[in-house]
């Protein structure tokens, strides 16, 4: 990883161009920038009030960190210049490279700069309040801090717009990376890290650019304590490789970016909103110990609300013990009854101190996290002096117990920036909406928590592939100790001698055809003759011959088992129900490779059909061990080799061993 200080925390700064690095230097100088700005501008005499020099070679000094807001061809130019001058890094504003196709002018820009590292180009730049420096040509919304989180962004507009934000979260460090064709995302997260200043870091992703870079940081992170929070765009199904599986239309691009994130402990959101309502609650105290969860409002519909939301989270609203149950209720009337989500009623609203001793009970108790819903009256003209008195409240119990508490608005604009700062001076962390708040919640309960020390295993794009047959693909399963039933391929006139030698059941599949459930070219457990030649009278014509197969009669379930190519990611395992019914269940896990035992059954117990796999409604359990060892061999032996994707659908797992008994199989060329 380059050494960026000299870039992000400068001691002189070099600025290059007319009205963006006239912003630029307005930037810094509102921050309080305390080392020299050199401006360089052949005409102009002044940038914002500062003495301009008319070229780089002008400079009185080597500056540690320089903007280019110039054009394209102009951005080389000057690069070739800084890069020869010595400069410590740069920002490079210019647009109409990459982005618009001109990869050849990225390349001698890359070329240009030499040792010198760079953001961009077609970027924003940074922003660090910590050191009071702006490398940003608009205006931003952040403050200073000697403390906070940071957010790196591959949009620029969006950085622009998170750093308005108005939530309250202390934002230290803005940092835009554009095309990335010298810094990436992941030499920005390796950057911050090393700063002692920072508390937790958001990001805004549409790819990575290197995966294996960033599970190292992304490692190093969770070793310091520092929580990562991605929102990753672009997550479509039209990302999807290949059309001709099942998966295909299922995983898309954004699976194998979740399985990264959950590989490395990265946790995620899907909104602006809820990143920042995240980074914020881990800015003020860190991750949770737990998912326990307690909630408190004083209002029924409140409750019913949390219970509702909280049902896409893996948080837990478990109830009360009866000892604190007892204790909880020796501070009410016998009117209010004790659960979780707990309404409190309002009899004691306005009473700081029953509300502190009902609050006090409450949260003393083995709960992560308690959280009060208080939605307050934000107008200037209104009296919120009692709903002051309710976050006291809760103020008073989180001292009194140690535990960690929480005020959330359901509405984001019912707790305004009075109230905010008032309930952070009083050590508590107020959320802004519901819905934000309880994501910010699960993020915070689940960031770190399960992280693989193992690499995954690197990926590359696939050029021309083919499709390998169904009894082709079962013969190489079978040679890389994947089972599959015992099974020839024939000619019509021959299959009905092969079956007698295989013995019945058959199952009897007529060849080149993907999908031959849909197209009627397969027949599952003929039991004699006569129904296998009824069968083989009624499949479709092929050309391909036909593949003559021992039924597997020992079936608890049926399992969808996929290995496929997702680059830039890695190679995606992904595991679900299987059957003819799988896309409509789109029941899946995904996993990136390589995977244990372990990580595949505990994958296979997140299904919504679990319980198929372990004893539903009287049923035998499933051999799971037996279907995590077939996944765990298959996936060893395609990664990294001329595979793009393997399906097994489905696999037939019994009470004792599974099988492969369909398999599509598609290989680079």
């Amino acid at each position: 990883m380059p050494d960026l200080r000299r870039l992000l925390a400068p001691r002189s700064i070099a600025v290059v161009g007319g009205a963006p690095a006239e912003r630029v230097v307005r930037q810094c100088l509102k921050l309080g920038f305390e080392g020299p700005i050199w401006p360089v501008h052949p005409t102009r005499a002044h940038l914002a009030g500062v003495p301009c020099v008319p070229s780089l070679d002008d400079l009185p000094d080597v500056p540690d960190a320089v903007f280019l807001g110039v054009n394209r061809h102009a951005t080389v130019q000057s690069m070739r210049t800084i890069s020869r001058l010595g400069a410590g890094g740069a920002v490079c504003y210019g647009s109409g490279f990459a982005e618009t196709g001109d990869g050849d002018l990225q390349t001698e820009l890359l070329e240009a700069a030499g040792d010198v590292p760079f953001f961009g180009p077609n970027c924003y730049g940074f922003v660090n309040t910590f050191d009071r420096v702006a490398l940003w040509p608009d205006e931003h919304g952040m403050g200073r801090h000697e403390r906070g989180a940071a957010i790196v962004s591959q949009s620029g507009n969006v950085a622009v717009n998170l750093t308005f934000q108005q939530r309250g979260l202390r934002l230290g460090s803005m940092i835009t990376v554009g095309n990335q064709a010298s810094l990436g995302t992941e030499d920005a997260i390796a950057a911050l890290l090393d700063d002692p200043r920072i508390t937790s870091i958001g990001l805004f992703l549409e790819a990575v650019r290197d995966a294996q870079q960033f599970a190292v940081v992304a490692l190093r992170a969770r070793e310091r304590g520092i929580p990562l929070v991605a929102l990753q765009t672009g997550r479509s199904e039209a990302g999807a490789l290949i059309a001709n599986s099942h998966t295909g239309s299922m995983a898309g691009r954004a699976a194998a970016y979740d399985a990264l994130f959950e590989r490395y402990g990265v946790a995620t959101v899907r909104t602006p909103a809820e990143l920042l309502e995240t980074l914020k609650l881990l800015d003020s105290g860190g991750p949770l110990r737990g998912r326990r969860v307690v909630s408190l409002s004083c209002s029924g519909g409140e409750a019913s609300l949390v219970a509702d939301r909280s049902e896409a989270t893996a948080l837990e609203f478990a109830p009360f013990t009866a000892d604190q149950t007892a204790a909880i209720e020796a501070t009410l009337t016998e009117l209010v009854s004790v659960s979780n989500p707990f309404d409190y009623h309002t009899f004691m609203w306005g009473d700081r101190a029953a509300m502190a001793a009902t609050f006090t009970a409450v949260m003393d108790g083995p709960q992560d996290a308690t959280m009060l819903v208080l939605d307050a009256p934000p107008a200037e003209d209104n009296d919120p002096s009692s709903w002051y008195v309710a976050a006291d409240a809760l103020a008073d119990a989180a001292r009194a117990t140690g535990n960690r508490g929480v005020v959330v608005a359901s509405l984001a604009e019912c707790i305004n920036a009075p109230f905010r700062a008032h309930i952070a001076e009083e050590g508590l962390t107020p959320l802004l909406g519901l819905s934000e708040a309880l994501t910010a919640l699960d993020a915070a309960a689940t960031v770190g928590r399960r992280v693989s020390a193992t690499p995954h295993a690197p990926v590359h794009a696939h050029g021309a592939t083919r499709l390998i047959d169904e009894a082709a693909a079962k013969q190489r399963l079978a040679t890389l100790g994947v089972p599959v039933p015992a099974g020839r391929v024939v000619q019509a006139a021959d299959v009905l001698d092969v079956a007698a030698a295989i013995g019945y059941p058959i199952t009897l599949k007529a060849l080149g055809h993907a999908h031959k459930s849909e197209a009627g070219a397969v027949r599952v457990g003929l039991r004699d003759e006569a129904s296998l030649a009824d069968a083989l009278r009624a499949m479709p014509a092929t050309d391909a011959g036909f593949l003559v197969e021992s039924t597997v009669t020992d079936v608890v379930a049926e399992v969808l088992v996929t290995v496929r190519r997702d680059a830039p990611v890695g190679w995606l395992v992904t595991l679900g129900h299987g059957g003819v019914m799988t896309e409509l269940w789109s029941d899946v896990t995904n996993l990136l490779a390589p995977v244990t035992a372990s990580e595949v059954k505990a994958a296979l117990l997140r299904l919504r059909s679990a319980p198929l796999l372990t004893g539903f409604r009287g049923r035998p359990p499933a051999d799971i061990d037996a279907l995590a060892d077939l996944v765990v061999r298959l996936t060893d032996a395609v990664v990294g080799t001329d595979v793009v994707e393997v399906e097994l659908n489905p696999v037939l797992v019994g009470t004792s061993g599974a099988t492969a008994v369909d398999a599509l199989l598609i290989v680079e060329e």
